[in-house]
């Protein structure tokens, strides 16, 4: 039994799709990242690649202005490593399992309580100005859940499938939720830059106090930059 489960981290199904007319686990990784914002049924297997996902994922931001405006960055950063953090936990769990098999099923869960909280949490990756003028702050990103993608296929290859794990969620559900938070984080950021490359080009409209203050233009693109002030 799956422990330690987080509600959200599972997705809604429609209740009309039919599962049976496609088997998702025969599906290319694109197909499946297609299906999974559709919130379509997915079925993760060992043939998952995370570095390749994230890459995907990510791939939205590869061609945007980026180095001047690093706070945005910088909250998918902070996505990317609750993903690692979250199926950093799921292959604890699963080591802890494994470590403590030959002990009756109350001491085993305890143990694995007890592993899961001693296991140390990642941090978020620092992305430098030159890694977001160099356009290399991705890797920083792929290279930040490297470790975790042998475990994980590893895992993917040998867990029950959606649909056959009771009340818990399966191990594709759980990677499908993590994944959900870095498609939001991208999807916000490109909101976000959207909305400040707009902010630039607009005439700007100054208040009295920056009228007052003699605020230059380009202090009020530093503002807009900052993501401070009226121009955001």
């Amino acid at each position: 039994m799956t422990i330690f489960r987080r509600r959200s981290s599972a997705p809604r199904r429609r209740i009309f799709e039919s599962v049976r007319s496609t088997d998702p686990s025969v599906l290319s990784q694109d197909e499946q990242r297609k299906r999974r914002r559709l919130h379509l049924s997915i079925h993760y297997t060992g043939t998952f690649n995370l570095i390749a996902e994230i890459d995907a994922v990510l791939a939205p931001l590869t061609d945007r202005d980026v180095a001047r405006h690093p706070h945005v960055v910088r909250e998918v950063a902070a996505a990317v490593n609750e993903l690692a953090t979250d199926l950093g936990q799921l292959l604890a769990e699963r080591e802890a399992r494994r470590r403590a098999a030959a002990l009756g099923y109350e001491a085993q869960t305890r143990m694995v309580r007890l592993a899961v909280a001693a296991w140390e949490r990642p941090t978020t990756p620092e992305i430098t100005s030159e890694a977001l003028r160099s356009d290399t702050w991705t890797s920083v990103l792929t290279d930040h859940v490297l470790p975790l993608n042998e475990p994980l296929r590893d895992y993917l290859a040998h867990a029950r499938p959606p649909g056959e794990t009771g009340n818990a969620a399966s191990v594709s559900e759980r990677v499908e939720g993590a994944l959900r938070i870095v498609d939001r984080a991208v999807r916000d950021a490109e909101r976000r830059l959207d909305q400040l490359e707009a902010a630039r080009t607009a005439e700007p409209k100054l208040s009295r106090e920056l009228r007052r203050l003699g605020a230059t233009d380009d202090e009020l693109r530093q503002l807009a930059d900052l993501g401070l002030g009226q121009q955001v």
